[in-house]
């Protein structure tokens, strides 16, 4: 009977707690975290391309407004659309990857090398090592993928502790969730001349409908 309380008691300040907010962990790289305010961003190979593709989804995006909800072709009116502004001036399909946390590249993956190279080139290598990569925009012209844009950021995470219901895999109660949050990476990025230059401009000033690339 004892213990039946002390669970239930401990339950009950374990739900008041984390309903407050106050029980929670956090694991992070202070020095990654730091890193990425100064070298965390988009890394752009391509401006000219970057440029054309920001145009064509803001033509896209117009279009697509002019599209009622209740028309009977709204579906392949999209599809359509998605299809015809696709395409670059250099007749190559450009796709925007989204950025998923904890889904990032592998950084000794040989077709990416080159690039990789560059950007290790302007912030060095142990830089490069601390934080996280990811591709966020590339074309293709038949097989061959050619990147436009990654986006460099550390990424650390919370974990909460409280009753977070009933987990059918595992065959109990969850007492924890895990979640990610991300250092400051609001730069941008350019090659210009074969070297990247950090542009004054910043992500969040950009007109892309909160997507990276």
């Amino acid at each position: 009977m004892k213990i039946f309380i002390f669970i239930v008691v401990g339950l009950g300040i374990l739900l008041f707690l984390s309903s407050c907010g106050l029980l929670y962990t956090t694991k992070y790289d202070k020095e990654a975290f730091k890193l990425s305010e100064e070298y965390g961003g988009i890394y752009v190979f391509n401006k000219e391309i970057r440029d054309e593709i920001k145009k064509l989804q803001e033509e896209e995006i117009a279009k697509r407004r002019l599209v009622e909800n209740n028309d009977p072709d709204f579906y392949e009116k999209m599809i359509a659309l998605e299809k015809k502004y696709s395409i670059l001036s250099n007749g190559c399909k450009y796709f925007i990857k989204e950025v998923i946390i904890g889904v990032k590249e592998d950084k000794k993956e040989a077709k990416f090398e080159p690039y990789y190279q560059k950007i290790k080139e302007y912030m060095g290598e142990k830089v490069f090592n601390k934080l996280d990569i990811y591709l966020t925009s590339y074309y293709k012209c038949g097989d061959k993928v050619i990147p436009i844009s990654f986006f460099i950021k550390a990424y650390g995470t919370i974990t909460e502790y409280g009753l977070y219901g009933f987990d059918e895999v595992n065959g109990g109660y969850r007492f924890s969730k895990k979640s990610y949050f991300g250092a400051s990476a609001n730069n941008i990025f350019y090659l210009i001349n074969d070297k990247f230059v950090k542009s004054n401009q910043k992500i969040s000033e950009e007109k892309t409908e909160g997507r990276l690339y």
